[in-house]
Parts: C-alpha cells; structure tokens; sequence
C-alpha cells in the first residue's frame, strides 16, 4: 500500500472518532494473557526426574514374623533337564521360575526316584522309596481284600480286581505322610493336581481337589476312569484355574500351610493355549513338536507365577520355602521333530520319559526361600526326591523319622558341608517305553504308551550311568562325561567298573528290600 493510501485511511479514521460515529474498523484486540501453568513442559515424573529414582518403599512386613515356614512344593511333570531359562536353555519362556532358580539353592544333580509319575510322587508324600511304598500298599490292599466283606455286585475277577485297587489306592491313609506330619506343627494343607492315591483326604491333607471314588465309579466309567485314578479334579489346577490354590493361600495366611501344587504341565495333551503358543508360532528354528512342548512350559511357568504373585500379594513371601522338582525326565531337542510319533510326543524322546537312561531321572530341586536362602548353584552334591521330606521337616522345627532313606539338605542349602553325602543313586525300574529297548535300540515288544513292565535297577553317579537288568543278566554303561547323550554302551571296556557297580545295587537291595 502506497504512502497516500495510507495517509487516506488514516484521516478517514480520525474523522469518525471526531464524529462521534463507531468505528466499522476495530483496532485488534489484545491477545489473552497466557497462563504461566501452561508455559511449563508436562511433568512425566518417575525416572524422569532423577530425584524420585529409588523413592518407591518396597519394603513389605512378613505376614508371620515368627514360627516355620510355610512350604509350597511346586511338581512340574515331564518337565526334562535343562528346559528352564536359568539352567542355560535359550529357547524356553520360564520368566517365574527363573526367579526361584535364580534367587534360589539349586541342586543341579537333582534325581527323581523313576522313570514315571506315580512312583516318585509317592516318594515326594512320604519320603520313601517307590518300591518301600507299593510292597507296603499291596499288604494292605491283600489284608483288606482277606479281611472285609465283599461288596455286593463284585461278581467277576475284574471287578474284584477294581476293588482291590481301590483298597491299594486308599492304603495311604495308613502312611505317615508329609501332611501329616507337618499337622503336628499346626500346619493345614491343600492339594492339587496329579494324585493317585484316592482323594487328598486320604493323604492326609486338610484341603484338596481331588475326590475318593470306590469301585463301582471305576466300573463306570470305562476308559475315563483313568483320568479319575490321575487325579480326578484336582487335574484342572493350572490348565482351567488357579482359585482352589490361591483362595487357599489368602484363606490361610495367618498360619503355617502346606501346598501340594502338581499341574499336569508341560505334560500331553500338549495343547497350549495361544497366549503361551504366541511366543513360538512363528519361528522356524525349531520343530513343532519343541513349539508344543516348550509352550505348554510356559503354561506350566505361568502357574508358579500366579502363585508366586500370591505369597508376594499377602506379604508371605518372606516365610515361605518354595521349593521344586520334576516327577521325571524329558527329550525334547529344539530340532528333533516327534510330531509324526505317537510314542515320542506321548513321552518326549528315545531317551526321556520312561526310558532307562539317565535323562529320564535327572532334575533341578530347587529351595527358595526369599531373604533366607542364599542363592547357590551346587553341582557337587547327588539330591535325591527322597531328600525333599526330611528336608521340609527340618525346616519346620519336626524330628525327621528314622526310616526314611533320604537326608535333610539343608546344611548344603546353607553352604556347608553334608555330614554323609551320597556319592551314587540306585534304583529299581519296573516299567520301560514303547518302541525302544533298555539301549535305546527299536523294539516292537509293546506299543502301549505306558510302556511295559520290566524289573531293572539302575546305579548312577555324576559321570557313569549304569543299567542291569538281573532277570537276563543284560547290562549297559553310558559315560556322562564323554557322552552326555548317552549313544555309546561301554559296558564291555570296563569290566572291573561294571562288577563294582552291580555290588553297590546288591548292596542296596540288601538294605532296602
């Protein structure tokens, strides 16, 4: 705009005013102050401001400050060395027990007592050896059927076979289980998951899951009256709900409590929802039965968390022993693929469940007891399954009964020295897989996957692997050391090791059967 243009509307302005006219031109107006809160950057707080790093009190008063502690056994099945994140396996998801095993005292030569469930979950109640409890069972199982009337309607050899198992399955109620014993303390108990033996009642546990049947249930039910023999109800704990467990531990939270927490996990049917399967979908590295497999870990895994979350929740943490072990062995490399294989995705592979080899016994057994146990990774010291009773009542203040064979590791927990430790397990075998021999080599005796009944010991230490089947006089020796994968028998180069090893099972079966 030129200089007379503007000196025009100027003059033109001015003569309105003077007019006393309003103005059609307004002067702008005066923008609104800005508020001297809004000037400033947003306060995002927390690691933002360096004066807050730490400010969080996480400190948390123990529930109890004073009496034993709570003890919570966690029972992984099928869950095979080293599928854990902790243990060095890179492909598994296992956030929840890597913090146990990290923060806590782990056995790393941890044996079961066999090659299957049953057995060892026998030895994890009562601290005995599976063979020490089945000929006490059967006693009992033969006095019943002797002694008391029959049923009516047990009419033919297979019902009346039914009904002995239900006197067989029942007879721990005349054992001194770890409930029970552990009651003399002021402790209650809750049971879950696999349980063979009848109902938790039975067992001697003040809460449970899994109910009694008699023999007209099993008579039935056909076929799912094996189910019911497993464990019945108490099988949905960690696959459909965690609420029997952690309802229990809220409701008991101010007293001493037992928890037996035995999820059929990782165990088949490998079915793993897709929260757990997302993290192995896609990859292409690994076979998809290890995708199965390793995501119903992370199944299993997510369980020990909503309990650990619980104990954490009801300030519990710091008077509870937490402790682990797996019910048997597993095979399952991340590249062997056993989709194509009943037998071998039933019970992972030639050398795992149910097989002879050293793989189908060899677990962590882990202590975690927060603020109380150091952490420690002993690779020293032979743990056995038989050890975890008498060390549960060492922890709980209880005198550890004379006739159980294991020890109380505590001593080791606490980095010092057992005063007669082990130096080799020995065990009895009563059933081997389907589709392989006790060498690992195909065999078409059996294609049941509960495999078939055959009498064998084993003796182990933490180099030699050594198997003896007495009815055939048949052996096999695995050197763990050279071969961890146990593929060569050198049973015949070392004949002196073999004659050594045969007197320590005989020695064994002179003391315990």
């Amino acid at each position: 705009m030129g200089k007379l243009q503007t000196a025009a509307l100027s003059a033109l302005f001015l003569s309105l005013v003077a007019c006393g006219e309003q103005s059609a031109i307004e002067p702008p107006a005066t923008p609104p102050a800005v508020e001297e809160e809004t000037a400033k950057p947003y306060n995002f707080g927390g690691v933002y401001e360096q004066s807050s790093a730490g400010v969080i009190d996480r400190t948390v008063e123990p529930r109890r400050a004073e009496g034993p502690p709570n003890i919570v056994l966690i029972i992984a099945d099928d869950l095979g060395w080293p599928y854990l994140g902790f243990l060095g396996d890179e492909n598994v998801v296992t956030p929840n027990m890597d913090i146990i095993g990290r923060g806590g005292a782990v056995f790393e030569r941890g044996h079961a007592t066999s090659n299957h469930c049953r057995p060892t979950l026998q030895t994890l109640i009562t601290g005995l050896y599976p063979h020490q409890y089945e000929e006490r069972a059967e006693s009992i199982a033969d006095q019943r059927m002797s002694s008391l009337p029959v049923p009516e309607g047990v009419d033919t050899e297979a019902e009346r076979g039914i009904l002995r198992q239900q006197y067989r399955t029942s007879a721990i109620e005349e054992f001194a289980t770890l409930p029970r014993l552990l009651a003399e303390k002021g402790y209650t108990s809750h049971q879950s998951g696999k349980w063979w033996e009848q109902s938790y009642e039975h067992g001697g546990f003040t809460h449970g899951m899994t109910g009694s049947w008699n023999w007209q249930d099993a008579a039935g039910l056909g076929d799912q009256w094996f189910f019911t023999f497993m464990g019945g109800q108490g099988m949905d704990i960690g696959r459909e709900t965690m609420a029997p467990v952690t309802d229990f531990i809220e409701e008991q939270a101010d007293q001493p409590f037992f928890v037996w927490y035995g999820p059929a996990l990782p165990h088949t049917p490998l079915n793993p929802p897709e929260e757990f399967f997302k993290y192995f979908r896609d990859r292409t590295d690994i076979s998809e039965s290890a995708k199965l497999y390793y995501a119903n870990i992370a199944w299993f895994d997510w369980g020990v968390g909503q309990i650990y979350d619980k104990l954490q929740q009801e300030r519990l943490l710091d008077n509870t022993l937490i402790i682990y072990v797996n019910d048997n062995g597993w095979e399952q490399p991340a590249d062997a693929e056993y989709s194509d294989n009943r037998i071998n995705l039933a019970n992972g592979g030639p050398r795992g469940k149910t097989s002879f080899f050293e793989t189908a016994f060899r677990t962590p057994i882990i202590f975690y007891w927060r603020g109380k146990v150091q952490a420690i990774r002993d690779v020293d010291t032979l743990a056995s399954a038989l050890d975890i009773v008498p060390t549960v009542l060492d922890y709980a203040g209880l005198e550890i009964p004379s006739d159980l064979p294991g020890y109380s590791l505590r001593s080791a927990i606490d980095g010092d020295e057992l005063d007669q430790p082990r130096d080799h397990f020995v065990g009895k075998l009563i059933r081997h897989r389907a589709g392989t021999d006790f060498r690992g080599a195909p065999s078409q005796v059996t294609n049941d996957l509960m495999g078939s009944e055959i009498n064998g010991y084993y003796r182990s230490d933490k180099r030699w692997h050594f198997v003896w089947l007495p009815d055939s006089d048949e052996m096999a020796l695995w050197d763990l050391e050279t071969d961890p994968g146990q593929t060569t028998d050198v049973a015949g180069q070392f004949p002196d090791l073999v004659a050594s090893f045969k007197a320590d099972i005989q020695a064994w079966q002179a003391e315990y059967m």
